[in-house]
């Protein structure tokens, strides 16, 4: 309970700050997207369920839950450019790839789109803030551990991802790649859909 209430406040606050001084804070309804990896994740489902909570405790502010139906930049770009065109206030969007979002961001922010990225990071020039729920390195030093407890001699290990191309699985392959002296490595022999 403590968490979810923290990281609804940390979204608020960074949302809030990000649009402080925009013409969307002057507005009586802003519409905020959030866009996902893919729709149908329950993780995503959760932030969406929390987002929906904050802006009822707000009062003006209307969430868009969108996403692609795949874990695609094609997909999400799509889903971006046609929130573009319907004027969102605000884009905070999970990216499937910290750089092929960038040149559609940048486009919303160039309409005056507020754009914040989190779970998975968009590469800087293609957002205003990055709001980090967790630590991607503190979290891929769990999972191995989880690992090696189950697996002291070391193994093979799936690691099961939205997609390889976002920061958090980027940071858990670096991470297993690396080791740390105390864990045995592992060889991670794929990537997949988690739903």
């Amino acid at each position: 309970m403590k968490r979810r209430n923290f990281t609804k406040l940390a979204v608020g606050l960074s949302l809030g700050a990000s649009l402080m001084g925009t013409s969307a804070m002057a507005q009586d309804n802003m519409r905020i997207a959030l866009v996902v990896k893919a729709l149908g994740i329950g993780f995503f489902e959760a932030a969406a369920k929390g987002a929906e909570e904050a802006a009822g405790e707000l009062g003006n502010v209307e969430i868009i839950y969108t996403g692609p139906t795949d874990t695609t930049a094609e997909g999400q770009i799509e889903v971006i450019n046609s929130l573009i065109a319907q004027g969102v206030d605000a884009i905070a969007v999970s990216a499937n790839d910290t750089d092929a979002l960038v040149p559609t961001l940048k486009k919303a922010m160039q309409r005056g789109i507020t754009v914040i990225s989190w779970d998975s990071g968009v590469a800087e020039a293609g957002r205003q803030v990055h709001l980090n729920p967790s630590s991607n390195p503190l979290i891929g030093n769990m999972i191995i551990k989880l690992a090696a407890d189950h697996l002291p001699e070391g193994g093979e290990v799936a690691l099961l991802s939205a997609t390889t191309t976002s920061t958090n699985s980027e940071h858990l392959d670096r991470r297993n790649e690396q080791g740390d002296g105390r864990l045995p490595r592992y060889r991670g022999c794929c990537h997949g859909l988690w739903r």
